[in-house]
């Protein structure tokens, strides 16, 4: 099985090469030997070097699109499923409308994982002022109908800001996994029985550094790194698909004839 795994931005080496590195060792926890996991970047797009450019509604539509097509390539090439690392699934629904095999979007997977793992969930994004993650995820929220599964203010910031949680959690991802306790121990409090990381940055050095749960008052609380649950829900998915030819959507995706004909009038090739 080979699973594409979308970079929302351009590759950057000496930055995604780590990051991914650290991805395929948790990967290799949880998946088996014989599913693969390759990164793609878009080729074109957002660089990820300034994390506003993301938070602009248009220049994230202008993102949008070349993370649908890098999942359009991907199964033409022969892949048999694709995940978006993108914690708000960035394009995941759009390439869920013309591609027949499993799109999986992180965020969407791992709190629906919550869902089965406790009552109420609260989710940790990356800690970064000025930029509308929190209001993308509690849109996010309210698209899967979980409104009533999140405890209040259930979208937090991490408690470093996220350039500390980087360039610390390179070298010690314990430093990550120690900001992911201390905020997700104030949401159990507040009622949470799941913690969903929802920062595709943040997640790996969680599972890195050996955090998957954390003790309060006897109770052991799950914690989720929402990359590692999208590909092993991938994996899943592609499993269903292949033994019993389970569909994994129900979208009408368009003919052969209508890509033919509406592609082109954006530029695309076919």
């Amino acid at each position: 099985m080979k699973i594409c795994l979308v970079n929302g931005s351009q590759w950057i080496e000496g930055f995604h090469n780590i990051w991914f590195d650290i991805m395929q060792r948790n990967f290799a926890k949880v998946l088996r030997s014989d599913t693969e996991v390759v990164m793609k970047s878009i080729e074109s797009g957002l660089k990820g070097d300034n994390a506003f450019d993301f938070a602009n509604n248009y220049f994230n539509l202008l993102n949008k699109r070349e993370i649908v097509e890098e999942i359009v390539k991907a199964e033409r090439d022969g892949f048999d499923a694709a995940v978006v690392a993108v914690g708000d699934d960035t394009g995941v629904k759009e390439a869920r409308s013309v591609v027949s095999f499993p799109v999986v979007g992180p965020g969407e997977s791992s709190m629906l994982l919550a869902c089965q793992l406790g009552r109420k969930f609260g989710a940790i994004v990356a800690n970064l002022p000025g930029t509308n993650i929190i209001a993308t995820i509690e849109d996010q929220i309210r698209l899967h109908g979980l409104e009533d599964r999140v405890i209040a203010d259930g979208v937090r910031y991490d408690v470093h800001a996220f350039v500390d949680t980087w360039e610390k959690g390179m070298q010690n991802p314990e430093f990550a996994a120690e900001g992911v306790v201390e905020g997700g121990k104030q949401m159990v409090s507040d009622g949470a029985d799941v913690v969903v990381v929802l920062c595709c940055g943040i997640g790996p050095f969680c599972t890195a550094a050996g955090l998957s749960k954390f003790e309060v008052d006897g109770r052991y609380i799950p914690v989720l790194d929402a990359p590692l649950i999208g590909v092993k829900t991938a994996e899943m998915a592609v499993d269903l698909v292949k033994g019993i030819g389970l569909p994994f959507t129900s979208a009408a995706l368009p003919s052969r004839d209508d890509l033919e004909r509406v592609r082109p009038l954006f530029g695309l090739p076919l």
